[in-house]
């Protein structure tokens, strides 16, 4: 019998896992409110080298409500981030320095799982064109 109730808890468990929304899944998996700081340096022929967490930053995952900073990490230099029209991100600014974080909020007209393009460009130097994914 206790075999049979073991059983039938674990059906039932099984069950409301399968029948939960993917939605309230993937919410769970956002940490909600979080900072990301990306690392911007100036790197060979000026193309700008991002890091972030330990490794590349060519496209990082973001929640809705989240901060992303770009902060100048080497010589003093003006650097760039650039978001195309119509951007979901509140906050948008253009210019950086070693002296002045660029930052947004990941907010607004934002989508869960859309991936929006930008540039990062050092003064006088290459471009690079990263992504930011909103879980």
């Amino acid at each position: 019998m206790k075999i049979i109730s073991t059983l039938a808890a674990a059906i039932l468990m099984f069950a409301m896992l399968m029948l939960g929304s993917t939605d309230s899944f993937s919410q769970g998996a956002c940490a909600r409110n979080s900072n990301h700081t990306i690392q911007v340096r100036p790197s060979e022929g000026d193309i700008p080298e991002l890091k972030y967490k330990g490794g590349s930053a060519e496209e990082i995952h973001v929640c809705i409500g989240d901060t992303i900073k770009w902060v100048l990490n080497g010589p003093n230099r003006t650097y760039f981030v650039d978001f195309f029209s119509g951007a979901p991100f509140e906050g948008v600014t253009r210019r950086g320095s070693n002296s002045n974080v660029v930052s947004v909020v990941v907010g607004g007209p934002a989508e869960r799982g859309s991936g929006y393009d930008y540039d990062v460009e050092c003064e006088d130097g290459g471009t690079l064109e990263p992504r930011i994914v909103v879980d």
